[in-house]
């Protein structure tokens, strides 16, 4: 009996290993585990994307190299868009009467001295009288002072240079008179022409022929936007960092496109409740994108002791949380870099680590690079 128990014992052992080794190889080798697809997955991610040169066209794909530059320090204001000097002008009402023609409309574009309205006068008797003989003795005066100054500068080679410029100045303030009168009559006498100052464009007004006017009502606004001038404020903490070597740019919100703003003055006046004072600045606005009244975003740059390598900023995009870009490194094939970022604003940001100089970083498309990228 025994003897039995150790044979039937024996031969269950040296069943039971190959047993048990099989059923070890079943269970790691062939079953598939989420760990195993995990490492599979992130093997396959690499740094690189393939992106072929009909893509890259149709991505409008661009590059520019990273250089080393003396960037600027970012300062940010706010200011406000300001008509510049002589860049805005009042058309008021010299007279009491009511619109006869209105000869343009809202927005339109009038030049120095064009026509833009007529009003006829509702004057007396009297009154009239009295702007006809002030009108006569203008003329009168004119043609004397003209007729003197003349003269005298005919024989400039006997006669005083006192007296010549005496007489040159009285015929010009003759001249001056005269256009005035000039000015406020056509042809009939009660009628006043409106005449705008300066090229510009018409604001906004409400006006209709036949429409009774009263003296020194304003009657239209015309601004000259191709220069507009820029009120920023700037605290005390900051006045320190604009020095000579300072460029500003004005931002502006819709497109986040930026111009180039020229100083013009500081203010000379603290605000006592916030310690600031005014920046005057000045733009071309020759493309129109900016109006008077808008608020702005004001970057100040000055420049920084040494040299750092810098990107735009359309080039940086993020994975993960991390900020990258993408470097053309081969004719196609795309490289992902991430980089540790710096000082930044709307033009340039500077790249403290994990990019080198002159690499080819995409900057127009980065967003259709990082898409193939992520879905590869």
């Amino acid at each position: 009996m025994k003897k039995k128990i150790i044979i039937v014992f024996t031969l269950l052992v040296v069943i039971s290993i190959p047993l048990s080794n099989n059923h070890q190889a079943f269970a790691h080798g062939g079953e598939d585990h989420g760990d195993e697809k995990k490492q599979t997955s992130s093997s396959s991610l690499t740094d690189e994307v393939e992106v072929l040169k009909e893509t890259q066209f149709l991505f409008d794909i661009q590059t520019t190299p990273s250089v080393y530059s003396d960037y600027y320090n970012r300062i940010k204001l706010y200011g406000k868009i300001m008509p510049s000097v002589n860049g805005a002008a009042q058309i008021i009402a010299p007279q009491n009467g009511f619109i006869v023609s209105l000869n343009v409309g809202i927005g339109e574009s009038v030049e120095k001295g064009q026509v833009i309205a007529v009003i006829e006068q509702n004057l007396d008797v009297s009154e009239q009288i009295q702007i006809s003989t002030e009108k006569s003795n203008a003329d009168a005066k004119y043609e004397a002072a003209k007729k003197e100054y003349e003269r005298l500068k005919s024989i400039e080679d006997i006669v005083s240079k006192k007296d010549l410029q005496k007489a040159q100045i009285k015929y010009n303030t003759a001249t001056t008179n005269k256009k005035m009168f000039d000015n406020l009559t056509v042809g009939n006498s009660k009628l006043i022409t409106l005449k705008s100052p300066i090229d510009g464009l018409v604001d906004n007004f409400n006006l209709a022929i036949g429409q009774q006017v009263k003296q020194g009502d304003n009657i239209f606004n015309v601004f000259d936007i191709k220069k507009l001038k820029i009120e920023a404020q700037i605290y005390d903490k900051d006045m320190s960092k604009i020095t000579k070597d300072v460029k500003f740019f004005v931002e502006y919100a819709q497109n986040h496109k930026t111009e180039n703003a020229r100083l013009v003055a500081f203010g000379n006046v603290i605000n006592p409740v916030n310690q600031s004072s005014q920046v005057i600045l000045e733009i071309d606005n020759s493309e129109g994108l900016f109006k008077p009244g808008q608020f702005v975003n004001v970057d100040v740059m000055a420049q920084s002791e040494n040299k750092k390598l810098v990107v735009p900023t359309s080039a940086i995009a993020e994975i993960n949380g991390k900020s990258v870009v993408f470097i053309h490194h081969d004719p196609e094939v795309f490289k992902v870099m991430y980089v540790q970022l710096g000082e930044s604003s709307s033009e340039t940001t500077v790249i403290l680590n994990g990019l080198e100089e002159n690499e080819r970083v995409v900057t127009s498309g980065t967003y259709q690079i990082k898409s193939v990228y992520m879905n590869q």
